[in-house]
């Protein structure tokens, strides 16, 4: 009897009798390549600092301040990316920023216009061509991955977009 019949389970005894893939009592041969895998290539080229990296950077000196306190680190992004936003977006965003710094508990209206100063000279003098927009941003912490940055930003004023008239696009027909 070489198949089980239809509806009798296999057992022991009939497993032996069986051909193909279960009932085969040969012992195969276990084929295993123990080599550890070849490494993968590393790019070493210098990438370009990401938006988040040169917000990083510009914002050093408010976030030294900050220390090791998570809530403090946030409020100073905060800070510093209102005067950013403020230095791209021209001098009445800046007293508007200023104003709203001069609300801060604390703050006075020398410390504010200091920190104004220089930290819009910090920005020409870091990034002098860059002109996006913060528009949101996520500070996160944890003990497995340490700090994690992320930034939404828009292109306030792109070079070549001009606006024009588009009636020779558009054509109104009646």
């Amino acid at each position: 009897m070489d198949v089980p019949l239809p509806g009798h389970m296999p057992n022991s005894r009939s497993r032996r009798q069986t051909k193909g893939a279960f009932g085969n009592n040969k012992a195969r041969p276990l084929v295993r390549d123990w080599s550890a895998p070849a490494p993968a290539p590393t790019d070493t080229t210098p990438r370009e600092p990401s938006f988040a990296d040169k917000l990083i950077n510009y914002s050093q000196p408010i976030l030294e301040q900050a220390g090791n306190n998570h809530t403090a680190a946030k409020g100073a992004m905060n800070v510093a990316i209102l005067i950013w936003n403020a230095a791209i977006e021209g001098d009445a965003k800046l007293a508007e920023a200023k104003k709203t710094l001069a609300a801060l508990p604390g703050a006075t209206a020398e410390q504010v216009e200091e920190l104004v100063t220089t930290m819009v000279a910090r920005k020409t003098e870091l990034y002098p061509e860059e002109r996006l927009s913060v528009t949101n941003f996520i500070l996160k912490f944890s003990h497995r991955k340490g700090a994690q940055f992320r930034v939404s930003a828009v292109n306030i004023n792109p070079e070549g977009v001009k606006k024009s008239d588009l009636s020779d696009m558009v054509k109104v027909t009646a």
